[in-house]
């Protein structure tokens, strides 16, 4: 039987262009990612697969509708619970990694357990990064890695609460050609051997294709059938 770790219900979401216009972005009766599952979300520029990453995730309110994530609904929770619940069940991996860059690769990851509600546990962290192979960069900081590196101790840190699932938006965007894949079966792999379900939006058919459930945003939101104007957000 199907088991939901994210859920939406007829969700909603505008944005208010320069001229004042009110711009739909999202518009979603259903859509639905069971635990352990892993998904690509393809969508073209502007169809709103960055903003409904961000509804997801609580970074961002729905106008209306309810974002499940296991079994809670964050769009009613104010902004400490969401992020509680943000940093327990979901792990995000940014184009752009976003690592702190004072901090070393493990302390980063250490950081990332201090949101949760556990204790931050070192060992944990140190597997996680030996795992994606920076067992010998621990103590690097993120001007001390490659583009490839800050990647992996990315993924490592969207691991470190034990999340229910990884939101990754655009991962391979910022890496070249010779590392993609390498990206994408660290993603994978790393996600099935913790038990999060996987989450990917991209725009590259040759990612999406390796996933065993695909679908384009277009599909289920309504707003994205509708060429989108220069000025819609992502």
């Amino acid at each position: 039987m199907p088991n939901p770790v994210i859920e939406l219900h007829h969700v909603r979401k505008s944005f208010v262009a320069p001229g004042g216009e009110s711009v739909p972005v999202l518009d979603i009766d259903a859509f639905a990612l069971d635990a352990g599952e892993q998904c690509a979300l393809e969508g073209h520029s502007g169809s709103g697969k960055s903003t409904l990453l961000n509804v997801i995730s609580g970074i961002m309110r729905p106008d209306a509708g309810s974002v499940c994530v296991a079994g809670h609904d964050i769009a009613r929770f104010d902004e400490a619970s969401c992020d509680r619940v943000r940093a327990d069940t979901l792990g995000l991996v940014f184009q752009q990694f976003n690592l702190l860059p004072g901090f070393t690769a493990l302390e980063n990851v250490l950081v990332a357990m201090s949101f949760g509600s556990a204790r931050p546990d070192r060992r944990r962290a140190v597997d996680l990064l030996s795992a994606v192979g920076l067992a010998h960069r621990l103590d690097h900081k993120p001007a001390e890695l490659s583009i490839g590196q800050q990647q992996r101790a990315a993924v490592a840190r969207a691991l470190a609460n034990r999340p229910r699932a990884v939101l990754a938006d655009e991962p391979t965007a910022s890496i070249d050609t010779r590392h993609q894949q390498q990206v994408i079966d660290l993603l994978r792999d790393s996600c099935h051997a913790e038990g999060a379900a996987l989450l990917v939006v991209t725009h590259d058919p040759l990612v999406a294709e390796q996933f065993p459930r695909r679908l384009r945003l277009e599909d289920f939101n309504r707003a994205a059938r509708v060429e989108p104007p220069t000025a819609r957000p992502a």
